[in-house]
């Protein structure tokens, strides 16, 4: 027997036994949606308020944030003001909520060095129609911190939003190099009223998995 005949008999069995733990659940498997909710109802909000797509009363202003629904993969990258660099690594998750009126992002940093737990943050936008604005809410759970942000597109491939809830100052969230695969994220603060920025964070995504259809 060849040394790869070994290794070839486990991934069959593995298989194999995927495929009936595959069949048992298809068998035992509510036959609607119904069911499956009464059957484990710590799901039903997340059911209730996902939404496949967004509303049709947002017209193109859709594509705006639209086009980063999915998963990315994240290089974090922070700066800190004595020229300490920091890298770090996470996921970035983007969805229509609320009947396709919002979204909403889930931010995950992965532990590493003195943090023994992931770092999780979120943040639900709206279009607002009278102000042709974006208005953003972003949560840190773990420090009890709310900021309240407004933007929107100023280019193809540039998104900013601007806030003043971090300690007073100027800072604005940048979304740049809009791509369907990749885009760079960038926190900058300003300490002039907006004469000139410090680059405080610049986070690479890369997408996971195929583009969704709009």
């Amino acid at each position: 027997m060849s040394k790869s005949a070994p290794k070839r008999w486990l991934a069959v069995w593995l298989l194999a036994s995927f495929c009936l733990a595959l069949a048992s659940l298809i068998k035992g498997a509510p036959a609607n949606r119904g069911e499956a909710l009464a059957i484990n109802p710590r799901l039903d909000m997340i059911t209730a308020l996902s939404a496949m797509g967004p509303h049709p009363s947002l017209s193109d202003q859709a594509k705006v944030f639209g086009r980063l629904v999915g998963t990315w993969d994240v290089e974090y990258t922070d700066f800190s003001k004595d020229g300490k660099v920091t890298h770090r690594a996470g996921e970035f998750i983007v969805g229509w909520v609320l009947d396709g009126r919002a979204m909403q992002d889930f931010w995950v940093v992965y532990p590493s060095g003195t943090h023994k737990d992931r770092e999780v943050y979120t943040e639900l936008r709206y279009y607002d129609g009278k102000s042709g604005t974006w208005p953003v809410t972003f949560i840190d759970p773990e420090h009890a911190s709310v900021a309240r942000f407004a933007g929107g597109a100023v280019s193809d491939d540039r998104i900013v939003l601007d806030t003043q809830d971090f300690g007073g100052t100027d800072t604005r969230w940048s979304i740049n190099d809009i791509h369907p695969d990749s885009f760079v994220w960038r926190e900058e603060e300003s300490l002039d009223g907006g004469k000139s920025w410090r680059l405080l964070a610049e986070d690479h995504m890369r997408r996971r998995g195929a583009v969704p259809p709009m």
